[in-house]
């Protein structure tokens, strides 16, 4: 098979591997597309190399939809053909946090894409409990974003999001569409994206922002203010910067919620008033990652047509021309949301 292989850092080629064979209670899928995502890219440049949450060499891809290709030994619910995704955290149902339903904090640790194969590859071995149905009417690119969908719907359920709340989403890529996306199903008064770029602008309000504030030509908070008065109920700060952690809990309202859900970076320094948070009476929730049941809701939102995914999708590239996407990610031109990888065969 064909796969995107990272050997190590800074080496990533398109290779021919064999393909996996399914053994007891697992299935093999053939990846149809893979998302790439900034985590990719950390371990391509050597930001991500804990041997704790990677290992090399490494087929990434934990974001994927395919069709089963294989069925191992005592797999009897599944056909070959059918569509589905799967989660890349692969829960081991036993210790204490995945018997609490935290799955995204299970004890032993392995993820497709990051210790095990992913679907930069065209057939990824996963076991069956981690895989979903995908229906029908849902295409494999909005399969794609079950994974990250998940991620942010479980944060946003933690932040209790009433109708008629005032929400900010800092940051549009991809968790930032998502969130703009998501959040329009809690009926929010006043829906408003904070970016740095006209054209990310521009496409927050195609998914529904109701206003807009570019932060490096504007006041963030002053803008705020003129749309939502005192400042907002929510604010998702989905841009993984410090800089955008900080003004999220500028922009929110006494009394009100903050979510973290970017990654600002390790070692870097977040510097606030020692008592902003105590004064401002506010929550500050930080999520990482997604469980199994948030995996499943988002599935649902999906087969129900109450969420629309599919014009997130951005970019789409052939597998081979892997190194294209890559430095699309990287240097950011115009609107990047999802970026895709597609098999062909």
């Amino acid at each position: 098979m064909k796969a995107v292989l990272i050997e190590r850092p800074h080496e990533v080629a398109y290779v021919d591997l064999d393909r996996p064979a399914a053994g007891v209670g697992e299935v093999v899928v053939r990846s149809h597309v893979a998302g790439v995502c900034r985590t990719d890219l950390e371990m391509l440049h050597g930001g991500l190399t804990d041997p704790r949450w990677v290992r090399f060499p490494l087929v990434p891809g934990h974001e994927w939809s395919g069709t089963i290709a294989e069925l191992g030994e005592g797999v009897d619910d599944l056909a070959v053909g059918d569509r589905v995704v799967c989660e890349g955290m692969i829960p081991c149902n036993r210790c204490r946090r995945c018997k609490e339903g935290e799955t995204q904090l299970c004890l032993n640790y392995d993820q497709i894409g990051f210790t095990r194969s992913g679907g930069y590859g065209e057939y990824v071995l996963a076991p069956r409990h981690v895989v979903h149905h995908l229906p029908d009417e849902v295409s494999f690119a909005a399969g794609v974003l079950v994974e990250p969908g998940s991620c942010v719907l479980r944060g946003i359920e933690r932040c209790r999001l009433r109708p008629g709340e005032t929400i900010g989403v800092i940051g549009i890529g991809t968790l930032g569409a998502l969130a703009l996306t998501l959040a329009r199903l809690y009926a929010p008064g006043a829906l408003v994206a904070y970016g740095v770029r006209s054209a990310e602008l521009e496409f927050a309000t195609t998914l529904g922002a109701h206003a807009v504030v570019h932060v490096t030509e504007e006041d963030a908070v002053t803008a705020t203010q003129s749309i939502v008065g005192d400042g907002l109920d929510v604010v998702i700060e989905t841009a993984g910067a410090v800089e955008a952690v900080e003004l999220a809990t500028r922009l929110v309202r006494p009394g009100g919620r903050v979510l973290l859900l970017g990654i600002a970076g390790e070692g870097k320094t977040l510097e606030l008033p020692a008592d902003r948070v105590m004064f401002g009476d506010m929550d500050v929730v930080g999520s990482c990652s997604y469980s199994t049941s948030a995996w499943s809701r988002v599935v649902q939102l999906l087969e129900r047509g109450l969420v629309d995914l599919d014009p997130i999708v951005t970019h789409r590239f052939p597998a081979a021309r892997f190194s294209e996407a890559f430095d699309l990610m990287d240097d950011r031109r115009g609107v990047v949301a999802k970026v895709l990888l597609e098999h062909v065969t």
